[in-house]
């Protein structure tokens, strides 16, 4: 069975009052909450701290330089949401100020696992040895 009413609440627009009528039909069993427009700030998430990346290969080709790695820090400009400056890990950048260039992804890195540890050994007939 679902249960349903509205929901009256009035509006004051341009010191006018107006009444506005929302209608929610839930499920029996749902539990539903209504907040007065207040927001749940969002969990900060921990900062990890990492190794730093191997060298990369390659070099920037708009400076022709070779990357550089910036050690772990903490930023000069951003702040977390206690105002505390942001932490970062170290990464290879090209030398060059105001070069925004970062090397190229190494695909020979490893990929993360599939989550399945299942293995398609289907084959057709042509493919068997014997």
């Amino acid at each position: 069975m679902i249960r349903s009413g509205p929901q009256r609440r009035a509006v004051e627009r341009n010191g006018m009052a107006r009444e506005i009528v929302i209608r929610i039909s839930v499920p029996d069993g749902v539990n539903v909450a209504v907040s007065q427009g207040t927001q749940q700030p969002q969990q900060q998430r921990p900062f990890v701290e990492r190794p730093a990346p191997p060298q990369p290969d390659g070099y920037c080709e708009e400076h022709d330089m070779n990357w550089k790695l910036v050690p772990a820090g903490v930023s000069r400009t951003k702040v977390d949401d206690d105002g505390n400056p942001k932490r970062f890990n170290a990464f290879w950048a090209c030398p060059s100020r105001g070069c925004n260039n970062k090397p190229p992804r190494n695909d020979d890195a490893p990929q993360r696992r599939s989550q399945s540890a299942l293995v398609d050994i289907s084959h057709e007939q042509d493919d068997l040895p014997f």
